[in-house]
């Protein structure tokens, strides 16, 4: 990589003026009696750097006093090599010093994790590649403040197969090496004095280590019960003592704190934690200071006590530094909370978050997230998404109810059916950027519930069932009864490839609990015996997949007639040829079967959101929704949905480009040919095999095949449930009785009844 030497510019940029230093504070989990937001007391206000050296590195910039170090690499054309440099930021003048790395001995040096001493130095782990890169070696290595190599000691047998992740220091200079499971420990010399396993049925794993107020080095890994914070015991080579409650986060590096002992960032907040007492207290919430958490590559704290955030945002490319002022919130302009609800709190909202913030002079987006797997202690998924869909719809039901929901992965017939959304269409009747005919009509059809235009999603994929055109049929669409004939018709072959009952029951749910359940009457049908036959049909499959079995992959199972269909993932224009591919050219779009028969196309959409019928801040809402919606994308960063646009205007440019035929020319503008006199096609090749030997390699879609694909869109819809949700729960859960010969089909199908009647009854 190639680099050259710039002057070195830094300029101070309030984002937008004062709109940058404008926060607001929301009690993460805190309300009044009435459900209002409540205001915090102190706020972080930011002041944004933007360092222009090109050499600077957001990657691995590091806090060591009130200055930033970090490595750089310099590209020698005329002697073809390159080179490191230790360099360091000064925050007062915005000086860069810049001294060399001078390596002893020979090989190509790569030197990666750091840590930096008081006095200048530097410690590292270089790997030393031989001449041809086809050996390497691990050095612990340390260079004086002059650049001067002082240590490089191999420790690749300490090493082993595992990757360096962090390195620390001790209140002694001694060294401390993290690797996967375990430390390293090594002396002030670099000499191995052995190592710290915390591997522990497969656990172990090393989240984050750094070195205390107290001059111990402390780890974060992952125990069995979650999180646990620890320090080493150098002299016994052993965990010392262990502290309880700790915050998952801070990848690589943990942070001394301000007052307490250690600070914490988890994407979403920062918080300090106590030793003695094993608390954490939350200080503030990123989004507030509008910083995106996700984003925050590294952090600190500074000796006159404000906060140091790198911000290395990766999609957009808006890298820079934060500082972050304590204030009273009485001192600081405030604005209007817009609360978005959402179970996973995703990179994605919080990006869009903080360019709205910073663009509003009147409103504030905060989000409240229902699921947090930074703590998660890894016990039931399907019951820990429950819980968050429930408390999600305790708040929704209540006065403390969001004014934007994520829609990702909610019921939204239910909801719908509740009253819960207010209806976008007058909305999007008197929008000055938007109008109705910007998106896809099957979207906002699908969207359209009982007159209610819920969301306009941004993004799509498509989800179906492809099966062979000879034995099924060219028409889209089918029946339970006749994918069970069809079953049957076919007993020496597996229905799907490896699934379980759970599974299967899943793909005939998705489509099909709405003709079991209606959310408006409370009615519920599944005592009937269409239901029972369903139940009757899952008990076929397996309970769980024994993967050792066999080592054929689906298109190679397909072909060789020991699968019937394939679930195909749709999101983008190359998948139809796949399809085609695997069935050889007579590939049927099929889709899930439903009760009636109609197209069981599935439509996930992505970066769905509505706003409720109790938002306190509706005007304000649209204002966000219809922005994000209406916004341009950036040609330099390619699009940022993964699928397809819901925008038909993006949509036909991506239907275009995927058909579009370009050549690779030469300097002389002649078309390029391969070894077979073929011209090279620009945007063609790629592909994916299996170990099985089966392979495909992608070419331009046809027009054909994007015309199909663009088929599929006009017919696909979204599903009401998911996984987590508590009908399906219940389902599963009763349903087990019967698989495992506990109960009769009748016993079971009456319970599940029960149960459910009185669950839409509760929530209806």
């Amino acid at each position: 990589m190639s680099f050259r030497r710039k002057d070195v510019l830094m300029r101070r940029v309030l984002a937008l003026g004062l709109a940058a230093a404008t926060v607001f504070a929301l009690a993460a989990c805190g309300s009044d009696a009435e459900g209002a937001t409540e205001k915090k007391e102190w706020v972080w206000v930011p002041e944004f750097l933007t360092i222009e050296e090109e050499n600077f590195s957001y990657y691995d910039v590091q806090l060591v006093g009130d200055g930033l170090s970090y490595l750089s690499y310099d590209y020698d054309e005329a002697a073809g090599k390159s080179t490191q440099s230790m360099c360091r930021y000064a925050l007062e003048s915005g000086n860069v010093t810049k001294t060399p790395l001078s390596y002893e001995g020979e090989g190509n040096w790569n030197l990666n994790r750091v840590t930096y001493a008081k006095d200048g130095s530097m410690y590292g782990v270089s790997t030393v590649y031989n001449e041809d890169y086809t050996e390497s070696q691990n050095y612990l290595c340390k260079f004086d403040a002059q650049g001067n190599q002082v240590l490089a000691e191999d420790i690749s047998e300490q090493v082993g197969d595992g990757y360096v992740d962090s390195l620390a220091l001790d209140g002694e200079g001694r060294i401390y090496v993290s690797s996967d499971a375990k430390v390293l420990l090594f002396d002030q010399e670099g000499r191995s004095q052995g190592a710290v396993s915390l591997d522990a049925g497969g656990n172990g794993w090393i989240r984050s280590m750094g070195t205390g107020r107290d001059g111990k080095v402390y780890v974060c890994y992952r125990s069995n019960d979650g999180y646990e914070l620890a320090d080493i015991d150098f002299q016994g080579k052993k965990t010392g003592g262990t502290y309880e409650n700790f915050p998952g986060g801070n990848n690589n590096t943990l942070v001394p704190g301000i007052e307490k002992d250690f600070l914490v960032q988890d994407g979403s907040r920062v918080l300090e934690y106590d030793l003695k007492s094993q608390t954490a207290t939350e200080l503030f919430i990123w989004l507030d200071s509008d910083i995106n958490g996700n984003y925050v590559q590294n952090f600190g704290v500074l000796g006159d006590g404000r906060i140091l955030a790198v911000v290395m945002d990766w999609d957009t490319n808006d890298n820079g530094i934060a500082l972050l002022t304590k204030k009273k919130a009485s001192e600081v302009p405030q604005k209007e909370t817009i609360l978005i609800g959402t179970l996973y709190g995703s990179s994605d909202i919080q990006s869009e978050a903080v360019k709205f913030n910073k663009s509003s002079d009147k409103y504030h987006i905060s989000i409240r997230s229902y699921l947090d797997f930074n703590n998660w202690n890894g016990d039931d998924y399907q019951a820990y998404i429950a819980d968050g869909i429930n408390r999600m719809n305790n708040d929704i039901t209540s006065s403390n109810c969001p004014d934007i929901l994520d829609l990702s992965s909610l019921n939204i017939e239910q909801l719908a059916a509740k009253g819960v959304f207010e209806d976008l269409n007058g909305y999007l009747d008197k929008s000055e950027k938007l109008d109705r005919s910007d998106f896809m009509e099957n979207i906002l059809e699908a969207y359209t519930i009982g007159g209610t235009l819920v969301c306009i999603p941004y993004s799509f994929q498509m989800q179906t069932v492809v099966g062979k055109a000879a034995d099924v049929g060219s028409e889209m669409g089918w029946t339970v009864e006749e994918l069970i004939a069809y079953a049957d018709a076919n007993p020496d072959a597996q229905l799907f490839d490896n699934v379980t009952k759970d599974q299967i029951m899943i793909y005939l749910m998705v489509y099909n609990a709405d003709s079991f359940v209606d959310w408006a009457t409370g009615e519920c049908r599944f005592d009937t015996d269409e239901f029972k036959d369903i139940l009757n049909f899952v008990n076929h499959f397996p309970d769980e997949v024994n993967w050792e079995e066999g080592d054929l992959s689906t298109p190679n199972r397909i072909q060789r007639g020991e699968v019937l269909l394939y679930e195909a993932n749709i999101y983008d224009f190359d998948q139809i040829q796949v399809c085609n591919e695997i069935f050889q050219g007579d590939a049927a779009y099929i889709g899930y079967p439903t009760m009636d028969g109609s197209n069981g196309c599935m439509l996930a959409a992505s970066q769905t959101y509505a706003i409720t019928s109790k938002a306190k801040q509706k005007e304000g809402a649209w204002e966000f929704l219809e922005g994000f919606l209406a916004k341009e994308e950036n040609p330099d960063r390619g699009h940022s949905y993964f699928g397809f646009p819901t925008m038909k205007s993006k949509l036909n440019a991506m239907a275009e480009e995927a058909v579009k035929v370009e050549y690779f020319t030469d300097e002389n503008g002649e078309v390029m040919l391969d070894e077979n006199g073929e011209a090279i096609v620009m945007g063609a090749g790629g592909g994916f095999s299996y170990s099985d030997g089966w392979s495909y390699d992608y070419r331009i879609p046809t027009q054909e095949e994007v015309d199909l694909t663009m088929s599929l869109m006009e017919t696909a819809r979204p599903v009401t449930y998911s996984q987590g949700d508590e009908v399906l729960n219940i389902i599963n859960e009763e349903a087990a009785g019967f698989f495992k010969g506990q109960k009769s089909v009748d016993e079971v199908a009456s319970v599940i009844q029960s149960r459910i009647k009185i669950y839409v009854g509760e929530n209806k």
